[in-house]
């Protein structure tokens, strides 16, 4: 319930004045079809578990055991190897909110899941080459002022790569090929940057397929 309450609140900057340009001013008459739904609604995810533990009202395990599940939700998914997150964004019209279903739900992704860990690495790639003195948020609060409170409009899909390249003071090319394609993201080169060890060794899971069971614990 916390992360529901912190998500939608978060929604009052993230897509109500933080938005793509596609999404504005909004008409519904017709699709607002963009590419960045994994923006406006995977960083969102992050940041309502994120938002909940910062204020207080879950624990550091509840946080890992929030990514957990998102990566599961994604990793366990074989629309991964077929659907990218800009795809699925743009065919959210089409596809709903959570991809296919039916006889072609093993060949979409979630927004809200690939999002919210791309969200997740994005802020860890940040933190390392700034030595922790940026982060995500200062993407956020730049998008607000740079486009919202300046320029009175959204931001192109172009325009958040290179805000998020100014505040991290090196490219990105790699992190959003992860967006833009089905490449396997490197989840053990990310998820070091914030201490973090991964096993993605593949395991038999119920089902049928074959899952990924992710595990995630500090290093020293």
């Amino acid at each position: 319930m916390y992360t529901f309450l912190a998500h939608e609140y978060f929604h009052h900057y993230n897509v109500k004045r933080i938005r793509p340009v596609e999404l504005g001013p909004f008409d519904y008459d017709k699709e607002n079809r963009t590419n960045m739904l994994w923006v406006s609604e995977g960083i969102t995810v992050y940041y309502d578990i994120l938002i909940a533990r910062r204020a207080g009202l879950l624990t550091d395990e509840d946080l890992f055991k929030g990514f957990h599940g998102r990566l599961l939700g994604f990793e366990n998914k074989p629309g991964r190897l077929y659907q990218s997150a800009t795809q699925a964004s743009y065919n959210t019209w089409s596809d709903g909110p959570f991809g296919r279903s039916d006889d072609e739900v093993n060949k979409t992704v979630s927004v809200y899941d690939k999002g919210a860990i791309l969200g997740l690495m994005l802020d860890f790639k940040i933190r390392h080459e700034t030595q922790n003195k940026k982060s995500l948020d200062d993407v956020m609060r730049t998008l607000y002022k740079d486009y919202y409170l300046k320029k009175k409009r959204g931001f192109t899909e172009n325009e958040f790569q290179t805000t998020c390249e100014k505040i991290a003071g090196t490219k990105l090319t790699e992190l959003f090929e992860y967006a833009s394609t089905v490449k396997i993201p490197d989840y053990k080169k990310y998820f070091s940057y914030g201490g973090l060890d991964i096993d993605i060794n593949p395991k038999q899971v119920p089902g049928a397929w074959l899952g990924i069971s992710v595990r995630t614990q500090t290093t020293a």
